[in-house]
């Protein structure tokens, strides 16, 4: 199934003050670095989880099923609106963390399905733990940057709260 994100909110999913202070950075001078780093840690952990943090337009390419599909990236956002080729549908998607879509029986085919994932619009609508994950990986990315002898991946907080998060494949 192919998909593309499309941002929707205008901020990143992080606060720059919070993660300078977790990085104990006191001078503006790695505002622009930091800021790298936290939209980096913020693709991570959303592609590791299969999760948008801030609202994002989720385009699937899918073929239409009579089982339910689950849709590749949570939660359906508040408020979201599930559309089928352009077409809004209502009482097909099972909301929550990892959204499913059943196709109403009138749709065949390959289809475009489009619809909102995300917490919310602002970085306070992410749950607090998952903040902490982005500032913590953003900082040890920070710490770690030009070094070529560290160990990959996320940071041990960021792994241990992204698991609580990532969906399990069957």
């Amino acid at each position: 199934m192919a998909f593309v994100r499309i941002p929707a909110a205008a901020t990143d999913a992080f606060d720059l003050e919070a993660l300078k202070l977790h990085a104990r950075v006191d001078t503006d001078d790695e505002d622009t670095a930091l800021q790298l780093m936290g939209r980096t840690a913020t693709h991570e952990i959303e592609a590791y989880c299969d999760i948008a943090l801030l609202r994002q337009t989720i385009i699937v390419s899918a073929e239409a099923t009579t089982d339910p599909i689950r849709l590749p990236v949570g939660p359906l956002a508040p408020d979201a609106v599930v559309s089928i080729d352009g077409e809004p549908i209502i009482g097909a998607v099972t909301a929550g963390r990892y959204p499913a879509l059943t196709f109403p029986d009138d749709i065949t085919g390959t289809v475009s399905v489009s619809y909102e994932a995300g917490y919310g619009d602002e970085p306070s609508d992410i749950p607090a733990d998952l903040q902490y994950a982005v500032i913590d990986h953003a900082s040890r990315l920070y710490d770690m940057r030009g070094a070529d002898d560290g160990e990959q991946g996320l940071s041990v907080a960021a792994a241990r709260i992204c698991a609580r998060y990532r969906r399990v494949r069957t």
